[in-house]
Protein backbone atom coordinates (compact mmCIF):
# COMPACT_ATOMS: atom_id res chain seq x y z
CA UNK A 1 0.00 0.00 0.00
CA UNK A 2 1.27 3.46 -0.93
CA UNK A 3 2.10 5.94 1.81
CA UNK A 4 -0.27 8.92 2.07
CA UNK A 5 1.50 12.24 1.97
CA UNK A 6 0.94 14.40 5.07
CA UNK A 7 1.70 17.95 6.06
CA UNK A 8 5.17 18.06 7.60
CA UNK A 9 6.58 15.33 5.35
CA UNK A 10 10.22 15.82 4.38
CA UNK A 11 10.87 14.96 0.74
CA UNK A 12 14.23 13.75 -0.53
CA UNK A 13 14.82 14.80 -4.13
CA UNK A 14 17.68 13.28 -6.11
CA UNK A 15 19.29 15.56 -8.69
CA UNK A 16 22.40 15.34 -10.87
CA UNK A 17 24.09 17.77 -8.46
CA UNK A 18 23.22 16.01 -5.22
CA UNK A 19 20.39 15.40 -2.81
CA UNK A 20 17.95 18.19 -2.03
CA UNK A 21 15.12 18.40 0.50
CA UNK A 22 11.67 19.96 0.63
CA UNK A 23 8.82 20.00 3.13
CA UNK A 24 5.09 19.71 2.48
CA UNK A 25 3.60 22.72 4.29
CA UNK A 26 0.05 23.18 2.97
CA UNK A 27 -2.63 21.55 0.87
CA UNK A 28 -4.88 23.70 -1.29
CA UNK A 29 -8.17 22.28 -2.67
CA UNK A 30 -7.41 23.58 -6.17
CA UNK A 31 -3.62 23.31 -6.48
CA UNK A 32 -2.81 20.42 -4.14
CA UNK A 33 0.33 20.21 -2.00
CA UNK A 34 2.57 23.21 -1.48
CA UNK A 35 6.22 22.37 -0.94
CA UNK A 36 9.08 24.53 0.30
CA UNK A 37 12.37 23.53 -1.35
CA UNK A 38 15.41 24.23 0.79
CA UNK A 39 18.62 25.65 -0.66
CA UNK A 40 21.72 23.51 -0.91
CA UNK A 41 22.71 19.95 -1.64
CA UNK A 42 23.53 17.25 0.90
CA UNK A 43 26.22 14.57 0.40
CA UNK A 44 24.48 12.29 2.92
CA UNK A 45 21.07 12.16 4.55
CA UNK A 46 21.07 14.37 7.66
CA UNK A 47 20.50 12.58 10.95
CA UNK A 48 18.27 15.44 12.08
CA UNK A 49 15.87 16.88 9.50
CA UNK A 50 15.21 19.88 11.75
CA UNK A 51 18.49 21.30 10.43
CA UNK A 52 17.10 20.95 6.90
CA UNK A 53 13.86 22.85 7.56
CA UNK A 54 15.76 25.63 9.29
CA UNK A 55 17.76 26.27 6.12
CA UNK A 56 16.89 29.01 3.64
CA UNK A 57 13.92 28.32 1.38
CA UNK A 58 15.10 28.39 -2.23
CA UNK A 59 11.56 28.45 -3.62
CA UNK A 60 7.97 27.38 -2.93
CA UNK A 61 5.76 25.59 -5.45
CA UNK A 62 2.62 23.56 -5.83
CA UNK A 63 3.66 20.05 -6.79
CA UNK A 64 1.79 16.72 -7.25
CA UNK A 65 3.58 15.13 -4.30
CA UNK A 66 1.32 12.09 -3.88
CA UNK A 67 1.70 11.11 -7.52
CA UNK A 68 5.49 11.60 -7.37
CA UNK A 69 5.75 9.46 -4.22
CA UNK A 70 3.56 6.74 -5.78
CA UNK A 71 5.85 6.68 -8.83
CA UNK A 72 9.02 6.71 -6.65
CA UNK A 73 10.18 9.98 -8.25
CA UNK A 74 11.07 11.19 -4.76
CA UNK A 75 10.96 9.77 -1.24
CA UNK A 76 9.35 10.76 2.03
CA UNK A 77 12.17 10.40 4.57
CA UNK A 78 10.65 11.94 7.68
CA UNK A 79 7.76 13.93 9.10
CA UNK A 80 8.50 16.83 11.41
CA UNK A 81 6.71 19.91 12.64
CA UNK A 82 6.45 22.71 10.11
CA UNK A 83 8.60 25.61 11.33
CA UNK A 84 6.66 28.66 12.49
CA UNK A 85 8.22 30.71 9.68
CA UNK A 86 6.62 28.40 7.08
CA UNK A 87 3.18 27.94 8.64
CA UNK A 88 1.62 31.02 7.04
CA UNK A 89 0.34 30.46 3.51
CA UNK A 90 2.50 32.56 1.16
CA UNK A 91 1.21 35.15 -1.27
CA UNK A 92 1.62 34.08 -4.90
CA UNK A 93 1.92 36.23 -7.99
CA UNK A 94 0.74 35.64 -11.53
CA UNK A 95 0.56 37.52 -14.78
CA UNK A 96 -2.25 36.91 -17.25
CA UNK A 97 -1.48 37.33 -20.92
CA UNK A 98 2.32 37.13 -20.69
CA UNK A 99 4.69 40.10 -20.40
CA UNK A 100 2.69 43.30 -20.15
CA UNK A 101 -0.43 41.45 -18.99
CA UNK A 102 -2.35 42.09 -15.79
CA UNK A 103 -0.63 41.22 -12.51
CA UNK A 104 -2.42 39.36 -9.74
CA UNK A 105 -1.55 38.54 -6.12
CA UNK A 106 -3.27 35.58 -4.44
CA UNK A 107 -3.09 34.72 -0.74
CA UNK A 108 -4.92 31.39 -0.89
CA UNK A 109 -8.31 33.01 -0.31
CA UNK A 110 -8.64 35.92 -2.66
CA UNK A 111 -6.89 37.32 -5.69
CA UNK A 112 -6.24 41.03 -6.16
CA UNK A 113 -5.40 42.63 -9.50
CA UNK A 114 -2.63 45.20 -9.26
CA UNK A 115 -2.78 48.46 -11.18
CA UNK A 116 1.00 48.84 -10.91
CA UNK A 117 4.20 46.86 -11.37
CA UNK A 118 5.42 44.56 -8.61
CA UNK A 119 7.63 45.94 -5.86
CA UNK A 120 11.06 44.43 -5.26
CA UNK A 121 9.64 42.46 -2.30
CA UNK A 122 6.68 41.19 -4.36
CA UNK A 123 9.07 39.84 -7.01
CA UNK A 124 10.19 37.35 -4.34
CA UNK A 125 6.66 35.89 -4.10
CA UNK A 126 6.35 32.44 -5.66
CA UNK A 127 4.67 32.19 -9.05
CA UNK A 128 1.21 30.64 -9.06
CA UNK A 129 0.80 27.26 -10.75
CA UNK A 130 1.62 23.57 -10.44
CA UNK A 131 5.07 22.39 -11.54
CA UNK A 132 6.09 18.97 -12.88
CA UNK A 133 8.79 16.64 -11.53
CA UNK A 134 11.26 17.49 -14.33
CA UNK A 135 10.74 21.22 -13.71
CA UNK A 136 11.16 20.73 -9.95
CA UNK A 137 14.54 19.05 -10.49
CA UNK A 138 15.60 21.61 -13.10
CA UNK A 139 14.78 24.50 -10.78
CA UNK A 140 16.73 22.92 -7.92
CA UNK A 141 19.76 22.21 -10.11
CA UNK A 142 19.80 25.68 -11.66
CA UNK A 143 19.38 27.53 -8.35
CA UNK A 144 16.00 28.95 -9.37
CA UNK A 145 14.65 31.86 -7.35
CA UNK A 146 11.22 33.44 -7.91
CA UNK A 147 12.70 36.93 -8.22
CA UNK A 148 14.65 35.80 -11.30
CA UNK A 149 11.72 34.01 -12.94
CA UNK A 150 12.63 34.26 -16.62
CA UNK A 151 9.10 34.63 -18.03
CA UNK A 152 8.19 37.56 -15.84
Amino acid sequence: MKRRVKLGDILQILTSQGVSYAQVTHKNPEYGHLIRVFAGFHPTQPKDHNSVVNAEVQFSAFFPVQSAVNQALLSVVSNIAIPKSLQEFPTFRSRNGGPGGSIWLWNGDKAVRLERELSTDELEYPTEGIISAPLLVERIEKGYRPETHEIW
